[in-house]
């Protein structure tokens, strides 16, 4: 009995000491197996996927053998599933698959497989083909026999590449025309291409290159002709973001933008003979170029809408909670909610307050074969729907009017590590029209007519999950908190400058809410109080200023703190035609603009707009010339409300040394700046002052910037640092600003009269507002004195 114990026992030992060593030798395959990091951007199209390997390391001294992406229907491919080690070279790597089904939900990751035959995988993407395009043609068959085949396998590649990379629909017409230098083609419908006889054409470069016409890159009637998606209307670069993802991906860079002029496009646009290299990276990336162009909002159709796609990256189970982007529609303290007959609502409430009430919770799934979302509440299970109106209803079948368009914006919302991107929440209806859920006044919603601008903030919606609620809110609060403080800095120095009363008690008031504001940032854990406090501080200055009038012309309140991006690093808050910036200066080169930005709620009283700028109207020597001769022919002018003078010429500060970039003589030992690195010098400098003075009669809003109607040949304008100041409501015959009016008012008028006064103006000294200063004007102040 002892021995057969014993046996038995050693028997288990063995198992034991197997089963360890086999514990042991998995762990050391787990740590000997690649680390492999997947780059998160990547393309895709109707049948192609394409993906970056960020890094692939490996690890335990075993070298890798094998690397690629694998793919799946499921949440987690492997190497048993479907894999590619197919490239193309761009900046390194580039992996693909072909032979995908459209409209299908994947997930793809990268993957590298040591000579052990150990396996590392990189993070998952998620991502959706797009419904298979449809590009086809027809040709006329023109041509001699070896044109023809030219023309026709070029279309057919051509079709190809565009129907298996887009979702684009399009029939094109293609005719042989002898007379045509090279190519042409129109945007329309059905468009027509007419094909030349030069064979260097007849190639699959110049028919995607003329489907681009027909699909919206041209001069007139599309996005890409307007000023919202493309700045400017000569050259300008897109606006886009899926086209600068796409071009950040395929050239493995960041900060791309497509530029272009009215009809062409770069990089990829394939712009003639020497620009096809036959390549798929160009031909693949063209087509891609132009299914980015649509989901950006260009116009492949004129009956169409821009191509939904998967833009917010969903779970079918996770818990969504909308607010509006707009900060006067509940930014920082709303979010959206159903009432008991459907209609949707903003209502305040905290994050913890609104992961407590379901009715704020909403489902979202998605339709690979419409490439559109739909939208459920949780506490309800009623669905967001169209009828005659964007609201909630029952739904046992879904509907078309259950389908939605995501339309992401380009505008980052909040600050930190990770801001979010607001999505417009559009009812699809086939014209470019439809209507978009919008955020109104009251805590109301509507629908509205959708607006593409950056500035239709009440139409986008940020989607944030329980955790991103908390951490925006969070984010929120620190960015208001950071608003405050720097508006109390700029705000604060305003009770220094020299100034009286114009009515008692001004001061203190303007002390109070100073004080009130600083208690509230050190104690207050609501992003609403915020809100309210920056504008409770806004209003106290208005008030203040109200109040008060500056002491010394030298002295004036700095108000430039209530322009938007007064120094041209950014553009943010300006309207109308956007400048090139650059060294801290915006340019116009021979275009025509009106740039522009609207301030409200100003005080009434006297104002100055200052801007350093300067126009070059043509080439330099011919504007010397002209200057000397006392003519400038400046068409560029500063302007605030109906107030408007011409913009300085470049020869006003032209200097006897050099200060600095590429400058250019005009005399001897005179230079003017030639490009905007050398106009910055001079800038910071002070040169180029040009200084408006304005009045602003009652207290309301104030438009100012820079205009120009008439740009000819080498016409330059350059500008930057925007300025405002406000001396405040003069007193009525308070000609030297000490708050009374007395002998000293009456010697300012006589002195100007005689011509020994520059520091006013005619403003200042026609106090009897006839339109001149004479005797009449010592009379009316010396009236006042006497009290009459």
């Amino acid at each position: 009995m002892l021995k057969q114990n014993t046996e038995t026992m050693s028997t288990k030992s063995i198992f034991l000491a197997c089963l360890a060593t086999c514990l042991i030798s998995t762990e050391i395959v787990a740590q000997n197996a690649p680390t492999v990091v997947t780059d998160t951007r990547f393309a895709r199209g109707a049948t192609m996927a394409f993906g970056r390997i960020k890094s692939a390391v490996g690890n335990g001294g075993v070298s890798i053998s094998k690397r690629g992406f694998c793919l799946s229907e499921n949440p987690e491919p492997t190497i048993d599933d479907i894999i590619s080690t197919k490239q193309l070279s761009n900046s390194g790597a580039i992996y693909y698959f072909e032979n995908l089904k459209p409209a299908t939900m994947y997930y793809m990751r990268a993957y590298a497989t040591n000579k052990n035959g150990e396996t590392g995988y990189g993070d998952v993407i998620k991502f959706s083909t797009i419904p298979m395009g449809e590009i086809t043609y027809w040709y006329n068959n023109g041509g001699d026999d070896a044109a023809n085949k030219r023309i026709n396998d070029a279309a057919t590649n051509a079709c190809n590449i565009f129907s298996n990379l887009t979702c684009i629909k399009k029939h094109f017409s293609i005719g042989y025309s002898e007379g045509t230098p090279t190519a042409d083609c129109y945007y329309a419908d059905e468009p027509w291409m007419n094909m030349g006889k030069n064979s260097s054409y007849q190639r699959t470069g110049t028919i995607m290159h003329e489907m681009q016409h027909g699909l919206g890159v041209i001069p007139y009637s599309t996005q890409w002709a307007g000023s919202i998606m493309r700045e400017g209307s000569g050259t300008g670069h897109w606006l886009g973001d899926r086209v600068s993802e796409f071009l950040n991906f395929w050239d493995n860079t960041t900060g791309s933008q497509l530029n272009g002029d009215t009809q062409h496009m770069w990089p990829y646009g394939i712009n003639g003979a020497s620009e096809d290299d036959g390549s798929l990276k160009t031909y693949y990336a063209n087509a891609m170029i132009g299914q980015a162009l649509g989901e950006d909002g260009l116009e492949h159709r004129s009956n169409t809408f821009a191509d939904p796609y998967y833009s917010f990256n969903q779970e079918d189970d996770v818990k969504y909670y909308f607010k509006n982007e707009s900060t006067e529609r509940g930014l920082y303290d709303s979010y959206l909610i159903p009432t008991s007959t459907g209609l949707l609502k903003w209502r305040k409430m905290t994050s913890a307050e609104a992961q407590a009430n379901d009715s704020t919770a909403w489902y979202i799934t998605f339709t690979p074969e419409n490439q559109y979302y739909q939208i459920r509440n949780a506490a309800t299970g009623q669905y967001l729907t169209y009828n005659n109106g964007i609201k909630t209803m029952e739904r046992s079948t879904l509907t078309d009017n259950d389908n939605f368009h995501l339309m992401r914006g380009r505008v980052d919302v909040g600050s930190g590590k990770a801001p979010k991107r607001g999505y417009w929440i559009i009812h699809p209806t086939g014209d470019w029209s439809p209507k978009s859920l919008q955020a109104n006044t009251n805590g109301n919603t509507g629908q509205a007519n959708f607006n593409l601008a950056n500035t239709a903030t009440n139409q986008r919606w940020l989607i944030l999950t329980a955790d991103e609620m908390e951490e925006t809110e969070q984010g929120f609060m620190a960015q208001l908190k950071n608003e405050v403080n720097d508006l109390l800095a700029k705000v604060k120095p305003l009770a220094n400058v020299p100034h009286y009363e114009n009515i008692e008690g001004a001061d203190e008031a303007f002390a109070k809410v100073i004080a009130d504001a600083e208690q509230t940032i050190a104690e207050s854990t609501i992003p609403g109080d915020f809100t309210s406090l920056y504008n409770d501080v806004r209003q106290s200055v208005i008030e203040f200023l109200g109040s008060v009038t500056a002491t010394m012309k030298s002295k004036p309140f700095d108000l430039t703190f209530f322009i938007q991006s007064p120094r041209m690093t950014q553009t943010n808050g300006w309207n109308g035609n956007m400048p090139v910036l650059n060294y801290s200066a915006g340019e116009f080169y021979e275009k025509t603009f009106d740039f522009n930005q609207t301030i409200t709620n100003l005080a009434s009283g006297s104002y100055d707009f200052c801007v350093q700028g300067f126009q070059r109207p043509g080439k330099s020597a011919d504007v010397y010339k002209a200057f000397q001769a006392g003519t400038d022919n400046i068409t560029a002018y500063i302007y605030a409300g109906s107030v408007s003078q011409k913009l300085v010429n470049i020869c006003v500060d032209a200097q006897p040394k050099k200060l600095g970039g590429t400058e250019v003589a005009v005399a001897t030992n005179l230079y003017i700046p030639n490009n905007m690195q050398a106009s910055s010098y001079y800038f910071k400098k002070g040169l180029y002052e040009n200084k408006l003075p304005v009045q602003l009669k009652t207290k309301g809003s104030l438009k100012l910037g820079l205009r120009c109607s008439k740009s000819d040949s080498n016409y330059w304008t350059i500008f930057d640092n925007f300025r405002l100041y406000y001396y405040g409501r003069p007193v009525k015959g308070d000609l030297n600003g000490d708050g009374k009016v007395n002998v000293a008012d009456i010697y300012v008028i006589a002195q100007f009269i005689a011509g020994n006064n520059s520091e006013y103006t005619i403003t200042d000294c026609d106090v009897n507002d006839d339109g001149e200063v004479t005797e009449a004007d010592i009379a009316a102040v010396a009236a006042i004195i006497a009290g009459e």
